[in-house]
């Protein structure tokens, strides 16, 4: 019988090590106190950069301080891009060491921590304003850089990445109560990917005949959306979030009739095949918005049943729902 060969190494390790003196990053550490969780990469030979970025990233997700990249004989210049870009689109690891086959970073986004809420809420006013503005950009001249849209983008995944890193953590409660965040934080990045597509696709909508129409409607369908964005992510108690829940419901159906009313002109011949391919693309993006709007609704629902008293009789917790009179 052939025995079985071990398995490959991890190309990615994490290790709780002691924060002290010197340890793994050098001097970058200071003082003497709780473990910290460093992340050691290993690059595989001709491994692609951006297998490279997500195991970095989900290092990053996992909760890991500092980062160690290997690669031998050295480090290669695109590994290195890499590394900068990962420093660029997070919040906020730095290099702190670069020598030989390794580089070294240290995340510095605890040392001045802002506010759990306060992240979320600002992510909230990124992501609508970079909604808006994309929309807004179909009646201007063109943005220049073919990649405004994407960069616009990384802002907000950085945003995104950092509120799930902090539940990853459980540094500002214990991991249920992070629950809901990292599902915001979640369903806005998800927003977010939705404006590149509207910021794009609206532009090639405009280049093409018979759009004056078609894009009135969808401006005034994506404007309903925003508010109702707006309305969920102010929503202060489950009252309010189900009366959203009912009109997300009413903008989903409404977007459905739009579709039903607009696409079939394709048919007659009014409408341009082009034209009505990136009409059903911008009407999804938006129907998608309305939904991913409406798991915020539904966490916000979801975290203000109370719950009752303990059962000593029983291990379970029960959660009480208010009756209406």
């Amino acid at each position: 019988m052939t025995p079985r060969a071990d398995p490959p190494p991890s190309p990615v390790s994490l290790a709780r090590l002691p924060r002290s003196g010197r340890g793994v990053v050098g001097a970058t550490r200071r003082g003497r106190g709780s473990p910290v969780l460093v992340a050691t990469v290993v690059v595989g030979r001709g491994e692609p950069p951006e297998h490279l970025f997500r195991r970095l990233l989900g290092a990053y997700l996992a909760g890991a301080r500092e980062f160690e990249v290997r690669e031998r004989p050295t480090i290669r210049s695109d590994t290195r891009e890499v590394v900068r870009s990962f420093c660029r689109r997070t919040r906020q690891p730095e290099i702190v060491s670069d020598e030989g086959g390794v580089v070294r970073m240290r995340d510095l986004a605890f040392e001045n921590r802002v506010p759990l809420p306060q992240r979320i809420a600002r992510m909230g006013r990124l992501v609508i304003e970079f909604h808006r503005d994309a929309v807004d950009s179909w009646s201007r001249l063109p943005v220049g850089e073919d990649a405004y849209w994407e960069r616009r983008d990384d802002e907000i995944d950085r945003e995104a990445w950092y509120i799930q890193r902090l539940a990853a953590l459980g540094s500002e409660g214990s991991g249920p109560s992070l629950l809901g965040p990292f599902t915001i934080a979640r369903s806005l990045e998800r927003i977010a990917d939705h404006a590149v597509v509207l910021g794009e696709s609206g532009r090639r909508l405009v280049d093409l005949p018979q759009s004056a129409g078609p894009l009135t409607s969808l401006k005034q369908f994506h404007r309903q959306a925003m508010e109702h964005l707006d309305g969920v992510l102010n929503a202060s108690d489950g009252s309010v979030a189900n009366d959203l829940l009912d009109m997300g419901e009413a903008l989903l159906a409404s977007g459905h009739a739009l579709a039903d009313r607009l696409l079939p002109a394709v048919e007659g011949g009014t409408m341009p095949p082009a034209a009505a391919a990136t009409i059903g693309r911008i009407l999804e993006s938006i129907g998608r918005t309305v939904a991913y709007a409406q798991d915020i609704a539904q966490v916000v629902l979801d975290r203000s049943l109370p719950l009752g008293p303990l059962d000593t009789a029983s291990p379970a917790r029960v959660i009480t729902t208010p009756v209406a009179a």
